[in-house]
């Protein structure tokens, strides 16, 4: 595929690096969705904080890439501003949003294999996109 943007192409890859390590964990046992969702609801600081890192990252990734010219740049761009409301919404309402997500979470593998097979898409299409500001 084609995008205008080359910053795109690389974000894919971190994003899709990002999903697969997560994916991984989940499958080995690294992490535990459902024990990691608990230790949130018992820690409100640790849900305020990573709340805070996630919108953040967002919100970096908004003001480096907010483009949506190209199916890519739209999947990164869609991707940032999801992860900017989604670290709001955890410092702001962190107990509402973990009781939505729990019974996303109930199934280990099959959220790990999502995440995991999510970040593997994107990999592909990072490295295999191709950057030409001429063409779009």
């Amino acid at each position: 595929m084609t995008t205008a943007i080359p910053l795109t192409l690389h974000l894919l890859v971190l994003i899709g690096l990002y999903e697969l390590a997560a994916g991984i964990a989940g499958f080995t046992g690294r992490i535990d969705w459902r024990a990691m969702m608990e230790e949130f609801e018992r820690s409100p600081s640790l849900a305020f904080v990573t709340g805070f890192v996630v919108f953040v990252i967002g919100g970096v990734m908004i003001m480096n890439h907010h483009h949506w010219t190209d199916l890519l740049a739209i999947i990164v761009s869609a991707i940032a501003w999801i992860a900017l409301v989604e670290g709001l919404l955890i410092m702001i309402a962190a107990r509402p949003l973990l009781i939505f997500f729990r019974p996303v979470v109930v199934n280990q593998r099959m959220i790990s294999l999502f995440a995991a097979t999510f970040g593997i898409v994107l990999i592909i299409l990072g490295l295999t996109g191709r950057a030409d500001p001429i063409a779009i």
